[in-house]
């Protein structure tokens, strides 16, 4: 009996010291949940600092707290904002970070290194460019009656869009990651705001880490194919686009693309202009149709595939040249070059060369079924 009491003795000191730790207990009321983080310059050069936290106190009517503060450092704006919240605003909890157009286009790349220094930050908070002041949306949102808490709101709507290829998936993580690369720039979901509430536009377009231009949301599902990443959104053509002579009560056609195939084959030797051939196969589905085809009819059915091929390259051409207009390389045409003809990418400079380089484009699609349409 004493040998088994001095077991259990000795097997309670083993597992005390195995399970022993720090007490950093945070009382639940005490602790302000920052989720959404709005940063723009003020009219005189210092930072806008806004954020939003939930309030949970029953007795507020207000479901959400607006907090914000002018500064020429971001930790000093968040010093200023624990000065006047009377709660310990933690940071581990943002969701997303929203900068304005004019930050965005200065450069995002310092704030981003002092944000990310911080152990408490998320690297998973969504990088978001807002046409307006992110303080006025922030604002406004607390009138949105309709809707939920902004950080549920914002999450929701950029779930189902990046779900379509309408906005790009891009986070803290690898949006640091890509602003450092010569061969890949980065991109970001770009955003507008009214009174009745918020719209997905499309993408942010960088170079390095500053934003150089932005894209539409049928565009973007364009870039996420050039991309070879797995692709699902609408392409819409009017009905004068098909054809010249169409009655004027056509609509036109709608169609679903969900898969794609990618080739690129990049030549640079014995050149000084690179030349890249890009093969694009893509797949989809008729969804709407208001034109003179016939698509139980295999001949119908062809010249229909081959004359939205021709539009969809067309639309290809448009922003590869616009892409290189602004010097946005977020496809990796770079990298491809730096990987397949090593020697001849450090001989040069990417971000001037790829401007002049030549691409020649090549698109075919397919309509798997139709449904009853005719």
């Amino acid at each position: 009996m004493k040998r088994v009491k001095i077991l259990c003795l000795c097997f309670l000191c083993l597992v005390h010291l195995l399970i022993s730790g720090c007490w950093d207990q945070k009382i639940f009321e005490d602790i302000g949940l920052a989720l959404v983080l709005g940063l723009e310059y003020t009219e005189n050069g210092e930072l806008l600092y806004t954020m939003t936290m939930p309030v949970f106190a029953e007795d507020i009517e207000e479901t959400i707290e607006l907090l914000s503060t002018t500064s020429n450092l971001l930790r000093q704006s968040r010093d200023q904002i624990r000065n006047t919240s009377g709660k310990r605003v933690e940071g581990g909890k943002i969701q997303h970070i929203i900068f304005s157009k004019e930050l965005a286009e200065k450069g995002i790349g310092k704030i981003l290194d002092v944000f990310i220094r911080s152990s408490e930050n998320p690297m998973l908070a969504n990088i978001i460019v807002v046409d307006g002041s992110p303080f006025e949306m922030l604002s406004t949102s607390r009138d949105y009656k309709d809707k939920p808490r902004l950080g549920v709101y914002l999450a929701h709507i950029i779930k189902e869009a990046r779900a379509n290829n309408s906005t790009p998936e891009s986070r803290v993580y690898n949006f640091t990651i890509l602003q450092y690369s010569e061969t890949i720039d980065p991109i970001a979901s770009y955003i507008s705001f009214d009174d009745t509430g918020i719209t997905i536009e499309g993408s942010a377009l960088f170079n390095g880490n500053k934003m150089v231009g932005n894209i539409d949301f049928v565009e973007t599902g364009l870039l996420h194919a050039l991309m070879g990443k797995k692709i699902r959104f609408g392409y819409y053509i009017k009905a004068k686009d098909m054809e010249e002579s169409v009655s004027p009560d056509k609509r036109g056609v709608s169609v679903l693309l969900h898969r794609v195939k990618r080739k690129i084959k990049a030549t640079c030797e014995d050149v000084t202009t690179p030349e890249i051939h890009i093969s694009l196969d893509l797949t989809g589905i008729i969804d709407e149709i208001d034109l003179d085809y016939r698509l139980d009819e295999p001949d119908d059915k062809k010249r229909l595939e081959e004359k939205i091929a021709m539009l969809i390259r067309r639309d290809f051409i448009k922003l590869i040249k616009y892409l290189q207009e602004i010097g946005s390389d977020p496809v990796g045409f770079g990298e491809i070059i730096r990987a397949k003809h090593s020697e001849y990418f450090k001989s040069v400079s990417w971000k001037t060369v790829y401007p002049t380089v030549k691409f020649d484009i090549d698109v075919k699609t397919s309509f798997e079924f139709h449904g009853a349409l005719n």
